[in-house]
């Protein structure tokens, strides 16, 4: 979560919209033509900017890393074709 400093002045327009102060769009990186997803929470409206790609990916390496997993390769399936063959009898160690 984005945690903003200081406080914006903002006017409705005539067609309802809410213009987002550029510090605001450029620190959660909003760019024209972004979907982004709003809700009312109580006192106020919560505005959810999508992640993007290299930010999950940003993310996802940082988990993993501390979890000390990142550059390992990882053969899930190995486990389920164990468990499967324990179940029917079968050796496919």
């Amino acid at each position: 979560m984005v945690i903003f400093t200081g406080e914006y002045d903002c006017k409705v327009d005539v067609k309802g919209r809410i213009m987002l102060p550029a510090a605001f769009r450029k620190k959660l990186g909003l760019e024209s033509g972004l979907k982004v997803a709003m809700r009312e929470v109580e006192g106020g409206i919560l505005i959810d900017a999508p992640l993007s790609m290299a930010a999950v990916r940003e993310r996802a390496r940082a988990e993993m890393e501390a979890a000390g997993t990142w550059g390992s390769i990882v053969d899930a399936h190995k486990g389920w074709e164990l468990a499967a063959g324990q179940r029917l009898g079968i050796d496919n160690g």
